[in-house]
């Protein structure tokens, strides 16, 4: 289930080229323009996960719905997905036509700690509250 306190946060990518971010729902996305009209839909392509380009391609948002029927491997496996999609925008800016392996191998891993992290914060977990 979703953290109803989980409010988006802009991350940055290696080299500062873009920023990414795990939108979960509507709010999120909208909570991420300063003017909600600039809102695209929520999960417009109906993909189990998606990530939408803005200004030029500098922000990315990475969207995530529900995930109460997946395993945290499937969830894993999607934001990984996603984190390829965000290093292929950074290549594309900096330029890069052939990164070496290691370099793409680590931007990747970074990319994907980020949105597993966020995901995990965005997650609504059992609070079980110790007995007095």
């Amino acid at each position: 289930m979703i953290n109803t306190n989980y409010v988006p946060e802009w991350y940055i990518s290696p080299f500062e080229h873009v920023k990414y971010t795990l939108a979960r729902n509507q709010m999120h996305m909208d909570l991420l323009f300063d003017d909600m009209s600039d809102s695209d839909k929520f999960m417009s392509m109906g993909l189990g996960a998606q990530v939408d380009y803005y200004d030029n391609g500098k922000h990315c948002i990475v969207q995530l719905g529900e995930v109460a029927d997946r395993s945290l491997l499937q969830v894993h496996s999607l934001l990984l997905h996603e984190a390829v999609h965000v290093w292929q925008r950074v290549k594309t800016l900096m330029g890069e036509k052939e990164p070496s392996i290691e370099f793409e191998a680590y931007s990747i891993q970074r990319i994907a700690l980020d949105l597993f992290s966020m995901f995990e914060e965005s997650e609504a977990h059992d609070q079980k509250q110790d007995p007095v």
